[in-house]
């Protein structure tokens, strides 16, 4: 789960969601992976979890017809999951 302090702070990622606290977990991933810091993304891996960050990147990626990241990003962040996720 995330941090709804944390989600407030960074609300300029969602700034045309009225409460950014009822983003769920794929959405909030989707922002920080478009357009987020590196930092950031490591602040949402701490909350989640690799294990989470993992199985939301593949269904984001491999699963749903619609991929809302970039080609750029999802290929980074496919090498650093494949790379350091447990499996």
């Amino acid at each position: 789960m995330v941090d709804s302090k944390w989600l407030v702070d960074k609300k300029h990622y969602w700034w045309w969601v009225p409460d950014v606290t009822q983003l769920d977990d794929e959405a909030v991933m989707e922002g920080i992976l478009n357009y987020g810091r590196w930092r950031e993304f490591l602040e949402l891996k701490q909350m989640l979890g690799m294990p989470r960050l993992r199985e939301l990147f593949y269904y984001m990626t491999k699963v749903k017809t619609r991929v809302n990241l970039r080609p750029e990003k999802i290929a980074l962040y496919d090498h650093y999951i494949q790379r350091h996720a447990t499996h």
